[in-house]
C-alpha cells in the first residue's frame, strides 16, 4: 500500500508541474507569434525574459570589459591604394579566380547589393581622386568654432564598407572638428558582422561609439535615436556606405557658421557598386515630381552661366536625404523627423519642405565632396511587405502640400485607401513654427516644377543616383585594332550573325584574310574607354545580371564601361580579357570552330588565352 501510494504521489508530483509548464510555454509561444514587430508593448513574457537575460549578460560582459565573442576583423591595408588612386589595381581586386572568390562575391551582392569581394580587398584606407573643381582646391579655411557629431545609421552593413567610411573621416578631417562619431546599429540581424564591427570599433577608435536600438526602428527613427545621444554643435548625417573626400567638412561648417538656419549638403560622388571606382558627379540639384519621387535636376540656366560655378553654394529645393549637416539645436527646433513615418522613404522631401517653408535654407556645397555606393536595389525589404514609402509620402502630402496634395493623389490613387496615422502633432508643429504655404514654396523655391497639364521642358532624372553629364555622342578614341585570336586554336572571335545584329553571340571561327568583308567581320577596335567594338559598330558585352554562365554578345555601345569594359591581364603567363564588373574572363566553351565565348573564373587556362593583332 505504501509503495502504491508513493508511486501515485510521484506521478502527481511530477506530472502536474510538467503539464503546467508545457501549457504556459504554449501560451507564451502563441503570444510570441501574435506580437507585432514595431509594438514593444506587445512583447511576450518569454521575449521579455529573453531580453532581460541578454541585457544582464551584456551588462556583466561590459562590467568585465569582455568583448562579444565573434571572429575578429583584421585591419586590412592595401598599400597599392593607400597613397595613390590606382584604377588598374582596383580592377584587379575583383578578379574571380576560384570558388571562394565567387562565394564572397555572390554573398556580397545578395546581402549588401554591391561587390563585397572588392570592398574587402581594398581595405580600410585608400586614396580617392580629388573631384572638386580647381577653385575649391585652392581655398584655405579660417578657424571654425564648431564641432560635430557625425551620425551613421546602419542595418546589416558590410563591415569593410562601414569601417572604410569611419577611417576616411578620421584620415581626412581635422581632429578638432569631430567631437564624436556615433554608429547606430539598427538591430542588425547579421549578428556575426554586427559583432565584428563592435569589437573593431572598441579596439581601434577613441571618439567612435557604437550604440544599438532596442529593436528595429528604420532609418528615420534610428537617426533621431542617434541625434538624441549627440553632443556636438552640428549634426552630420552620413549613409553607412560612403567615403569622404579631401576637405569635405570645412566648407559645410563654414556655411553653417555664417547662418545657423542653413542646412548644407555635399556633392554626392558615385562609388561604382561593381568595381568600387570613385567617380566625379556633375553639379545638379534636388527636385521631385508630383508622385513625390525625388529627382536630380539640371541647374537653371542663370546658375550654369555663373563664373563661380563649382565653388559657389547652390540653392536646392530638396535633398536626397542620405548626407547633410545642420545645427543640432536647429534640428531639434525644426522638429527632427516625423516619427509617424516608418522605416524609409519620403523623409527627405518632408524635411526639405519643412526647412524652406519654416524659415530655413537648403544648399548644396560644391567644395564638399562625399562618395556614395549607389546600389541597384535595397538589399532588405520593409516589414510585413508594407509600402512604407507610400504611407510616408501620404503624410508629407497631408501635412505640407495644402491643396496641391490633390496632384499627388491623382498620380498615386492607391494612396487614397492607405492609413497614414495621426498627423495632428505635425500640423501643430507647422503652426508653431509659422511655416509658409506650399504655394509660396512653389513660387519662390521651385518655380521650375510644372503643374500637371502645363508644358515645361523636363530637366529631371527619377533616380537617386546623380545624373550623368550629357552624352554628346563623341566618336570613340581608338587606341588599337586587330583580330582577337584564341591562342591555343589560332581561331578568331566574330559574331555568329551579321556584324550589325544586336544581341548576337560571339563565337570562334577560322581567321579570314581573303576579302575585305571577311576582315571586317573579325576586326575589333579597342577604345580608350576599354571597349571592344566589332567593325566599329557594336560592342562586346555580357548578359547582365545572369546567374552562372554568362555568354559574350554584341550590343549597342554606351561608353559607360560596366559590362562593356574589358582589360587585358596576365595570369600564369597567359594574356586574358577580363571584365571588371563580372570579375570573370573571356573563355572559349569549346576549342573548335563554332565554340561560343563565355565568362568564367579567371584561372589562366588555355581556354582563356587571347591576343589582339
Amino acid at each position: 500500500m505504501r509503495k502504491r501510494l508513493s508511486l501515485k504521489c510521484c506521478l502527481f508530483g511530477i506530472g502536474i508541474p510538467l503539464t503546467l509548464w508545457m501549457t504556459l510555454n504554449l501560451v507564451s509561444w502563441d503570444m510570441k507569434l501574435s506580437a507585432d514587430w514595431n509594438q514593444p508593448q506587445r512583447l511576450t513574457l518569454r521575449a521579455r525574459k529573453t531580453l532581460l537575460l541578454r541585457s544582464k549578460v551584456k551588462a556583466q560582459a561590459e562590467e568585465k570589459g569582455a568583448p562579444r565573442q565573434c571572429e575578429e576583423i583584421p585591419e586590412v591595408i592595401n598599400k597599392a591604394l593607400v597613397k595613390h588612386y590606382n584604377t588598374s589595381v582596383l580592377h584587379s581586386l575583383g578578379i574571380v579566380s576560384g570558388p571562394e572568390d565567387q562565394i564572397a562575391r555572390d554573398e556580397g551582392y545578395q546581402n549588401f547589393a554591391f561587390n563585397a569581394l572588392v570592398s574587402d580587398k581594398i581595405g580600410f584606407h585608400r586614396a580617392v581622386p580629388d573631384t572638386r573643381y580647381p577653385k575649391c582646391q585652392d581655398v584655405t579655411f579660417p578657424a571654425i568654432n564648431l564641432d560635430t557629431s557625425i551620425i551613421v545609421c546602419f542595418f546589416n552593413e558590410q563591415p569593410s564598407a562601414l569601417l572604410r567610411l569611419v577611417h576616411s573621416i578620421i584620415d581626412r578631417t581635422p581632429q578638432e572638428l569631430v567631437k564624436e562619431i556615433i554608429l547606430v546599429d539598427d538591430s542588425s540581424t547579421l549578428d556575426d558582422l554586427s559583432c565584428q564591427i563592435e569589437n573593431y570599433v572598441n579596439q581601434h577608435f577613441n571618439n567612435v561609439r557604437l550604440v544599438r536600438t532596442p529593436e528595429r526602428q528604420g532609418l528615420i527613427r534610428a537617426r533621431v535615436f542617434g541625434a538624441n545621444l549627440a553632443s556636438g554643435q552640428v549634426l552630420v548625417f552620413l549613409d553607412s556606405h560612403c567615403e569622404v573626400n579631401t576637405d569635405w567638412l570645412e566648407p559645410l561648417l563654414l556655411r553653417i557658421s555664417h547662418d545657423p538656419t542653413t542646412v548644407v549638403v555635399p556633392v554626392i560622388d558615385i562609388i561604382n557598386h561593381d568595381t568600387m571606382e570613385y567617380q566625379q558627379s556633375p553639379l545638379v540639384r534636388g527636385g521631385f515630381n508630383w508622385g513625390l519621387h525625388f529627382s536630380w535636376d539640371r541647374l537653371p540656366d542663370n546658375e550654369k552661366n555663373d563664373p563661380d560655378l563649382g565653388s559657389k553654394p547652390i540653392l536646392s529645393p530638396t535633398m536626397a536625404g542620405g548626407l547633410f549637416a545642420m545645427k543640432r539645436d536647429y534640428f531639434h527646433h525644426l522638429g527632427e523627423y516625423d516619427l509617424g513615418m516608418d522605416i524609409w522613404g519620403g523623409e527627405n522631401l518632408e524635411i526639405s519642405f519643412r526647412i524652406w517653408m519654416c524659415g530655413g535654407k537648403l544648399e548644396i556645397i560644391p567644395c564638399s565632396r562625399v562618395g556614395h555606393i549607389f546600389r541597384k536595389r535595397r538589399p532588405y525589404g520593409n516589414p510585413k511587405g508594407r509600402d512604407t514609402f507610400l504611407k510616408n509620402s501620404l503624410r508629407v502630402a497631408n501635412v505640407w502640400m495644402d491643396k496641391y496634395k490633390e496632384y499627388f493623389l491623382k498620380q498615386r490613387p492607391q494612396a487614397q485607401v492607405v492609413d497614414y496615422g495621426d498627423i495632428s502633432d505635425r500640423i501643430s508643429l507647422r503652426k508653431h513654427l509659422s511655416c509658409k504655404s506650399f504655394k509660396w514654396y512653389l513660387d519662390h523655391v521651385y518655380p521650375e516644377l510644372s503643374l500637371p497639364g502645363d508644358v515645361k521642358p523636363s530637366n529631371k532624372s527619377s533616380h537617386h543616383q546623380p545624373m550623368k553629364s550629357k552624352d554628346k555622342r563623341k566618336k570613340p578614341v581608338i587606341v588599337r585594332h586587330g583580330r582577337i585570336k584564341h591562342v591555343s586554336t589560332n581561331l578568331c572571335a566574330q559574331s555568329e550573325k551579321e556584324i550589325y545584329t544586336k544581341k548576337a553571340l560571339v563565337t570562334l571561327a577560322r581567321c579570314n584574310d581573303e576579302s575585305l568583308s571577311g576582315q571586317k567581320a573579325q576586326l575589333w577596335f579597342e577604345t580608350e574607354k576599354n571597349q571592344l567594338m566589332l567593325a566599329q559598330l557594336l560592342c562586346l558585352d555580357i548578359e547582365t545580371g545572369s546567374v552562372g554562365k554568362s555568354y559574350a554578345r554584341l550590343m549597342k555601345c554606351h561608353g559607360l564601361g560596366g559590362s562593356q569594359g574589358w582589360l587585358w591581364i596576365k595570369k600564369n603567363g597567359a594574356s586574358l580579357l577580363y571584365n571588371p564588373v563580372s570579375g570573370k574572363c573571356l573563355t572559349a566553351t569549346a576549342t573548335k570552330v563554332g565554340g561560343y565565348l563565355s565568362l568564367d573564373l579567371c584561372t589562366g587556362a588555355k581556354e582563356q588565352a587571347f591576343t589582339m593583332s
